[in-house]
């Protein structure tokens, strides 16, 4: 059976590996156009596009998957189905329509929980201890289509955004292979989504990286933790409270210690001590301890390495 298979970034790579041991037939791939990367601006290829040249598929890179001209190709593929794993664009009722069969989608929660950009993030922001991955028929409404099949998976206390979406991005490979096989043999099962338990995870900007430590010291990690690798959580670190020291801060690794509080005279961000686990800082119910950062423009440190050269001491801040 042919497949045309859209994607882009590295949580789509798997699924089309896992397509290509199959017996399905990959007639094109179809992922975003080159981007600007790095400070020298050069364009980069997509993760999809790396591993769809490595197999040898035709690749397509429309700057809008919807134009005529794109569609019309589409059609010439004569496809079975259209799978897209985390693709970037949204698809037209004319594209939904095109394969014999259906257009697949897998996405990376347990929907009807967490539709949108970044569900992966914003469910570890939430405090969510479960996750998944669910294939679904596509609708031109966002991830709204009805359910197929699901796969969960709980999310570790200290578990970030990145690492998450690596396991699930093979278990999202595993379902979309078990749901195409469901389709064409006709044992899939759908489900209509319970549009009450809905809920949205829109794409992150950069300031939702920024650390307030007036929040709850789980909220902070959870943040942390969401937020890491991309877009980043970071603050600024103030030596003596004076702003003349102020640096920006990527906090990369927190703990959470079991019982730990501070005075409830001392103001959230300030730095509480530093211990062999790394810097304690003031939150609204208690203290958080960063294990691992970055400076702006330098290297990832344990936090041993920057309290030693940044001679960090109690009464420093961490600010937003």
């Amino acid at each position: 059976m042919n497949v045309i298979f859209m994607g882009t970034p590295e949580f789509a790579v798997p699924s089309l590996s896992f397509l290509a041991k199959s017996r399905y037939n990959v007639v094109a791939v179809v992922t975003q156009p080159d981007r600007p990367k790095g400070r020298s601006k050069k364009l980069c290829p997509s993760p999809v596009k790396i591993k769809a040249m490595e197999l040898g598929w035709e690749i397509l890179q429309p700057a809008n998957v919807n134009d005529e001209p794109v569609i019309k190709q589409l059609k010439r593929y004569a496809p079975d189905f259209i799978v897209v794993v985390a693709f970037g664009q949204l698809l037209s009722s004319r594209i939904i329509d095109i394969p014999r069969f259906k257009c697949i989608n897998i996405h990376s929660s347990l929907l009807p929980k967490y539709r949108g950009a970044a569900p992966i993030n914003w469910a570890i922001i939430k405090g969510e201890t479960m996750s998944g991955v669910t294939s679904m028929v596509m609708t031109i409404k966002m991830d709204a289509g009805d359910i197929i099949a699901q796969k969960s998976a709980s999310i570790s206390s200290d578990e970030n955004a990145g690492e998450l979406e690596k396991r699930l991005s093979f278990m999202g490979a595993e379902l979309l292979l078990e749901t195409l096989d469901s389709i064409a043999t006709e044992t899939a099962r759908y489900k209509k989504q319970e549009e009450e338990k809905v809920t949205f995870a829109p794409k992150l900007k950069k300031e939702d990286g920024l650390i307030s430590w007036v929040e709850k010291t789980q909220e902070i990690h959870n943040r942390i933790r969401g937020v890491t690798p991309l877009p980043g959580a970071y603050a600024f670190y103030n030596k003596n409270n004076l702003p003349e020291t102020r640096k920006r801060i990527i906090l990369l690794k927190t703990r959470i210690h079991e019982g730990c509080s501070t005075q409830e005279s001392i103001i959230p961000g300030t730095v509480v001590e530093t211990a062999t686990c790394g810097i304690h800082v003031a939150t609204l119910d208690g203290s958080i301890c960063i294990t691992q950062l970055q400076p702006e423009g330098k290297r990832a440190m344990d936090a041993q390495d920057f309290i030693r050269g940044y001679k960090v001491a109690s009464q420093d801040m961490f600010t937003a």
